[in-house]
């Protein structure tokens, strides 16, 4: 008996040690299961603080960007700004356009604004400077030319080339090299002037800024590897085809037309977007004799050819760049004399030989104007004239830093 009571109280001993065994592995697994919890809101807490952290830097981020990065414009970003703004604007209102050649209408930035087609100015400026903007559009020809001006004051102003260049101090001079004021005109003179003007691939020289703020440009080099006779139609005066000295009727006329409309590779001399920088002109194509005096062109401009995009240039222009007292007439040798249109050789000017019906003078291959017959050949050399709305970009006119226009 007392061998089955041992066995009996045994197997209760062993019966409440696995109760005890499970009531421990029961708080074990309560405690993992607690400790595993904490753990994971513990993660959960973590990784929701680091989206709200992230999403207050990214604030943060948008804050500074929105006060630094869009007021990095300058001034000539702004202007692009409201130019393009305006293209868009006429677009949508293609009748307010001009319609005429050399009409002009102003289209003010808050209507820019107002169409949805920009952001206030105040937006692209930095801060405390306020600024006004217009956009002036001219038609020019079948083209129509976007100049955007912006005023902020002391800050910045849209100048456009032909001030700049007047006003710019130290530029017009009394005596030397340099833009002198003359013939009604503003015009350099000299051997060495800084007068470059880069338009896309093409170098050209300022002759001179007239009356009404048009820039009168000559082609550094001229039409390369592509003489041309100035004219070559039979003549029966002198019985050959020695060519006319009439520019209205002349091949060189017809040659200067059709590098204008339809040039081939080596006459091309403005890009796509320089055409609607030009505006047209007066050709002055009166003759002279070759002892007339004087470079006022009051023979040349007896006699005006209207409405002309490409032209050449007249014998008084010629002389007017020489600083030498004695270039007097075409026949001074000495007008080669401290001449930066000099240093080009061989090339036709405009302007007929008064004495005859068949010569034309030109420049030679030492830098002498002489009179030469029309069917022999020479070098061209355009002139054009850039509209007085063209605005300056930068450049102060040397060879190295020619001045860029917008």
């Amino acid at each position: 008996m007392a061998t089955n009571f041992n066995i009996v109280k045994k197997k209760k001993q062993d019966e409440d040690e696995e109760d005890l065994l499970d009531e421990e592995e029961i708080e074990e697994e309560e405690s993992s299961k607690k400790s595993m919890d904490n753990s994971v809101k513990k993660r959960m807490l973590l990784f929701m603080g680091i989206i709200f952290i992230g999403f207050i830097l990214l604030m943060l981020i948008l804050y500074l960007v929105s006060i630094f990065f869009h007021r990095s414009y300058s001034y000539d970003d702004i202007e692009l700004v409201l130019k393009n703004a305006a293209v868009s604007y006429f677009k949508d209102y293609a009748d307010y356009l001009p319609v005429d050649d050399g009409d002009v209408v102003e289209v003010d930035s808050s209507n820019l604004v107002a169409a949805g087609k920009m952001k206030d100015l105040s937006e692209y400026t930095k801060e405390g400077i306020l600024c006004t903007g217009t956009v002036q559009v001219e038609k020019s020809g079948s083209d129509y030319l976007y100049s955007p001006y912006l005023n902020c004051g002391d800050n910045y102003t849209t100048i456009e080339l032909a001030k700049k260049i007047i006003n710019e101090e130290g530029n017009v001079v009394t005596s030397g090299y340099g833009l002198y004021s003359m013939n009604g005109s503003y015009i350099y003179r000299g051997e060495n002037v800084n007068n470059y003007v880069q338009l896309g691939k093409q170098v050209w020289r300022i002759v001179k800024i007239t009356s009404d703020e048009n820039v009168v440009l000559i082609h550094d080099k001229g039409v390369l590897y592509n003489p041309q006779p100035w004219d070559d139609r039979y003549n029966e005066t002198s019985s050959y085809a020695s060519g006319f000295n009439n520019y209205g009727s002349s091949r060189i006329k017809e040659y200067l037309e059709k590098i204008y409309k339809n040039p081939v590779d080596e006459e091309v001399l403005l890009e796509k977007d320089d055409f609607s920088k030009l505006v047209s002109f007066n050709l002055c194509i009166g003759k002279r004799s070759p002892i007339s005096e004087g470079n006022s062109n009051q023979e040349e401009c007896a006699e005006v050819l209207p409405d002309q995009k490409y032209g050449l240039l007249t014998v008084s222009d010629y002389m007017a760049a020489s600083v030498d007292a004695s270039c007097k007439s075409s026949t001074s040798k000495s007008c080669v004399n401290y001449n930066y249109l000099s240093k080009v050789k061989n090339w036709w000017l405009v302007t007929g030989n008064k004495d005859d019906s068949i010569s034309v003078f030109k420049v030679n291959n030492t830098g002498v104007i002489v009179s030469d017959t029309a069917a022999n050949y020479g070098n061209v050399r355009p002139i054009i004239y850039l509209n007085k709305k063209i605005l300056y970009k930068s450049g102060t006119g040397t060879l190295d830093d020619p001045y860029i226009v917008k």
